[in-house]
């Protein structure tokens, strides 16, 4: 079977949606028998909306998202369809590129994947709020009409499914939740697990692993009083902080800014492996999440991770079972005696260590997911 996967960005650059866009390629390489990437889709038009979205904002003080501009998605739609005209794939995948889904004329089976609903991103994202009333009509229609067209919605999590079937009525037959996997090349055996997390066990330090571009959002204020509650408790403890470089007030010298590592190039991929492997909590308390590919990664490294109960963030660290999740009423302190008892407690580390990665192996990997893709697909075209 011959899949067409179309994306916004070329698919395989490794920066392009976080890595997202390439590893999902590499999956479906890996199932299918021929993929052909009908990415990158761009067009000219899209200035005008933009032009139009200075304007409503010098008007209304509202914010117009272009991405979401009714002809900008007809445009974008006309350059996929002469892609597919011009390659004749069998079935079709967009990946993350909704709206732009909405007027396709192709025939052919398409399939949806996304990391999020715009009604989720309303909710989420402060990069979403204050929205234009025009844009929010406008998502909403590219959405929904997305969605009917599609013959199947191919979702990473329960949450995302949960907003198709209440914000736009999809029935629930029409997805498959089949969760991401890491956008990183691990590939830790369980034998090398074991060793890891001795070595973690038996290091001097508690380290604290936090990776994420957007310091406030990602919560990275709050692990930095996490590490300030370690440490009047006594305990030898550092955060590294990987993907910014933050101002920070009276900065602990505890702190280790790594700042941003190209995952692009072999040498950063090295440098990342590494901090994954050293590190003995993954923490990112963010305020705005959906998929959490960041937990999925530290996964794979059977990393215990701490999290918040934003968006999917509960899907990818089930709590008391591969890391914690940390409520919005709970203090740094509260997050700092729990990190202090798991990691006194030999047993119960390595037990939420290898839970974590258990959990990777069996379900949240691009091996599966490209699979369960096929199956899905293949079920779909030929029931019998």
């Amino acid at each position: 079977m011959r899949i067409g996967y179309i994306t916004k960005q070329n698919p395989l650059n490794r920066k392009a949606y976080s890595g997202t866009h390439y590893y999902m390629y590499k999956a479906l390489e890996n199932s299918f028998e021929e993929v052909i990437p009908l990415g990158p889709v761009d067009s000219k038009y899209k200035i005008i909306p933009k032009i139009k979205g200075r304007l409503l904002r010098l008007l209304s003080g509202k914010v117009y998202k272009y991405q979401y501009d009714v002809r900008l998605a007809k445009r974008m739609a006309s350059i996929v369809d002469q892609k597919i005209t011009d390659s004749n794939p069998d079935v079709l995948l967009a990946s993350l590129m909704n709206p732009e889904m909405a007027y396709l004329k192709s025939n052919l089976p398409l399939y949806l994947t996304a990391d999020a609903t715009f009604t989720l991103l309303n909710e989420v994202y402060g990069s979403h709020s204050n929205l234009h009333p025009l844009s929010i009509k406008e998502a909403k229609h590219l959405e929904q009409k997305a969605f009917e067209k599609a013959i199947k919605l191919i979702l990473p999590l329960n949450w995302l499914a949960d907003s198709a079937m209440k914000d736009y009525g999809v029935p629930s037959k029409k997805i498959e939740v089949i969760p991401y996997g890491p956008n990183l090349d691990t590939n830790i055996t369980e034998s090398e697990l074991n060793d890891i997390v001795e070595n973690r066990q038996h290091s001097s330090k508690v380290k604290l692993l936090f990776v994420g571009i957007r310091w406030e959002e990602k919560g990275g204020p709050f692990a930095v009083e996490v590490l300030r509650a370690l440490t009047k408790k006594g305990v030898g403890a550092e955060l590294y902080i990987v993907g910014c470089e933050p101002e920070i007030a009276d900065k602990p010298e505890e702190i280790k800014v790594v700042g941003f590592v190209d995952k692009e190039k072999e040498e950063g991929r090295k440098q990342l492996h590494q901090l994954y492997k050293d590190a003995t909590f993954f923490i990112m308390p963010t305020k705005a999440e959906c998929v959490g590919m960041s937990f999925i990664e530290a996964a794979s490294y059977g990393l215990p991770s701490i999290g918040s109960e934003t968006g999917g963030v509960p899907e990818a660290v089930v709590d008391g079972e591969t890391g914690f999740i940390c409520r919005s009423s709970q203090s740094p302190e509260e997050v700092a005696d729990w990190i202090i008892a798991v990691h006194k407690n030999e047993d119960r580390y390595k037990k939420i260590s290898l839970q974590a990665y258990s959990r990777y192996k069996n379900h949240m990997n691009w091996e599966n997911w490209g699979k369960r893709v096929l199956e899905v697909i293949g079920n779909e075209l030929d029931p019998h």
